[in-house]
């Protein structure tokens, strides 16, 4: 047996609420695209869509800090080093606000060279201004939320991400319209309004990391730098990512513009209106499996890692199928709800279509990165980001197009992605010396995550736990531990799985699971048992004794008198134990 099943469930119930996440970064565009789309004038259409590289690269900073943060903390979390996740979350806020308001101040001040510098025509600048200025007073919300939102999934709280998520389209929506039809703004009233419901829905969430104190609490120590530079490192690909996307977006523009004209900029400006939503469900599977490869990492659990990438392939690849049902029959109403017309209609269809081509290749390319990221190795990660954002769009804009015209602009999304996933292997064969043939040798996992002294199971009945109690206690003795210790190790095991079984299974309803993991190494043995039920502590009872009932809680007092450390914490709705003798 493994713990595959556990897998999956945690990958499900964390997928949704990543891909509502990323809708909510992109909302504002999705929403302010619509609005100005059917009741502003064609430039001011174009005008947002020049702008968005500019707040995709915004973005980005926000990325490489909740991004970083959320490996680090996962690391954290599979160490049980629940202080350590603390200090993360308070390191990242700080940053976050610094860089907010300095950020507001600059695009607000300078919008104009900045329109200019988004290669905005003479007659598009004035709006393009109004548009950096009205959609700059939300800059400080656009970093934090994400951040925040990670954060609560890993206090098990993704429904407020949801109901975030929700308020913020609604607020959006509202305020869009008032601004246009009641107040009579322009473009920067649309800005204005989509900032004004970032930072009341920023302020909501703020409000209720306050009130609830089982939440990660802000530390008052001072920032420590090792971390500052440990959440930048691990944060900076996915970072960079966000700059040369943005960047790749500007030449784009400009090659579109001197290709097809006014049409092939305003399809790219829908595109970068709707192109957020089709995005939030790649960018979500990929932010999911970093999240939980970051905690398996940290476990340095090769098998629940492996297994993990496999099902982000199989739910990846349906969800892009899923796309592309939406994307070919109603292409043509797409371009039209964001008010299309003529030859933009067409255009903008066939773009979409070619956009959604590469979104299998993009699932395979985000999980090798994810994975990658969340081993630390960023060298390589940020050696392949300029090839797949910069090299081949340019390629294909300055060479491609002059045989395919448009369409090379639009096929420079595919073509990106299986240059970048020929990248990743050729990398892996020049490392290894010799033909990639499966996952170990395109991973190449550190030797740590060898499975010879590690031992993995699930149970799901009380029967089970016995029997896996004499294969722990026999594993141990193999792997060099004395008799004494791996009687204890068995002995634990089944003491505190038993009591999983017997009074978390009965609180649920659903199938229950409990994952258990041995580990043998430099003398010590580690165990670990996750599992999906109701959140129990067991060192809130090692205290607790009972005259009246000697017996009560004492398989939990023996395993604490028996263990070197007794570790438990929730992770993503799961019960993390870690006993270590």
């Amino acid at each position: 047996m493994n713990d595959l099943n556990n897998t999956i469930e945690l990958f499900l119930k964390l997928l949704p609420i990543q891909i509502f996440v990323n809708l909510a970064s992109s909302l504002s565009r999705f929403v302010n695209g619509l609005i100005i789309g059917n009741n502003l004038s064609a430039s001011a259409m174009i005008a947002s869509g020049l702008v968005s590289p500019l707040f995709n690269i915004i973005g980005s900073i926000s990325t490489i800090v909740s991004t970083g943060a959320g490996i680090l903390c996962g690391n954290y979390m599979g160490k049980g080093d629940s202080k350590k996740v603390d200090q993360v979350f308070s390191v990242s806020m700080i940053l976050l606000s610094v860089l907010g308001v300095l950020l507001t101040a600059i695009c607000f001040f300078f919008a104009e060279p900045l329109a200019v510098l988004l290669r905005a025509e003479q007659s598009v600048i004035p709006e393009t201004v109004s548009y950096i200025r009205g959609v700059s007073l939300g800059i400080l919300p656009l970093l934090i939320l994400p951040c925040l939102m990670t954060f609560l999934q890993m206090c098990n709280k993704s429904g407020i991400s949801l109901i975030a998520t929700i308020v913020l389209a609604v607020l959006n929506a509202i305020l869009d319209l008032l601004a246009i039809r009641v107040w009579k703004g322009n473009v920067f009233g649309v800005g204005a309004a989509a900032s004004l419901s970032q930072l009341i829905t920023m302020l909501g969430l703020i409000v209720y990391f306050r009130i609830r104190k089982n939440l990660v609490s802000f530390c008052k120590e001072k920032p420590d730098r090792k971390m500052i530079i440990d959440i930048l490192k691990y944060g900076s690909p996915a970072s960079l990512a966000g700059i040369l996307y943005s960047v790749r977006n500007i030449f784009l523009n400009s090659y579109a513009s001197s290709i097809g004209g006014k049409e092939a900029v305003n399809a790219m400006a829908i595109l970068g209106s709707f192109g957020g939503f089709l995005d939030a469900f790649n960018v979500g599977v990929g932010n999911t499996l970093t999240m939980l490869a970051s905690v398996f990492i940290g476990e340095r659990d090769s098998g629940s890692l492996k297994r993990l990438m496999k099902i982000t392939a199989v739910i990846g690849l349906s969800l892009c199928l899923f796309k592309f049902l939406i994307v070919y029959p109603f292409g043509k109403n797409i371009a039209v709800l964001f008010g299309a017309y003529g030859s933009v209609i067409d255009l903008s269809k066939q773009l979409l279509v070619f956009y959604a081509w590469c979104a299998p290749f993009n699932i395979f390319t985000l999980i090798l990165m994810g994975v990658y990221q969340s081993l630390g190795r960023v060298k390589l990660c940020n050696m392949i980001y300029p090839v797949n954002c910069i090299f081949v769009p340019l390629f294909c804009c300055a060479i491609l197009s002059k045989v395919l015209g448009i369409k090379a602009i639009w096929l420079s999304y595919t073509i990106a992605e299986i240059i970048t996933l020929s990248v990743f292997y050729l990398t892996a064969v020049s490392k290894r010396k010799k033909p990639i043939l499966n996952l170990d040798d395109l991973l190449g996992l550190p030797e740590e995550f060898n499975t010879e002294n590690k031992y993995s199971i699930s149970v799901k009945k009380l029967s089970e736990v016995v029997e896996v109690s004499r294969k722990i206690e026999t594993f141990c003795q193999e792997k060099g531990i004395d008799k004494r210790r791996s009687m204890f190790a068995g002995l634990c095991m089944e003491e505190m799985a038993g009591n999983i079984v017997e009074h978390g299974f009965e609180k649920d309803r659903k199938e229950n699971t409990i994952d258990i993991f041995a580990c043998v190494e430099d003398g010590e043995v580690s165990l670990r048992l996750r599992d999906n039920c109701v959140p129990f502590d067991p060192n809130s009872r090692v205290e607790m004794f009972n005259p009246a009932d000697p017996c009560k809680n004492i398989g939990i007092r023996m395993v604490s008198r028996i263990a070197k450390e007794m570790n438990y914490h929730i992770n993503f709705g799961m019960n993390i134990l870690t006993v270590r003798l």
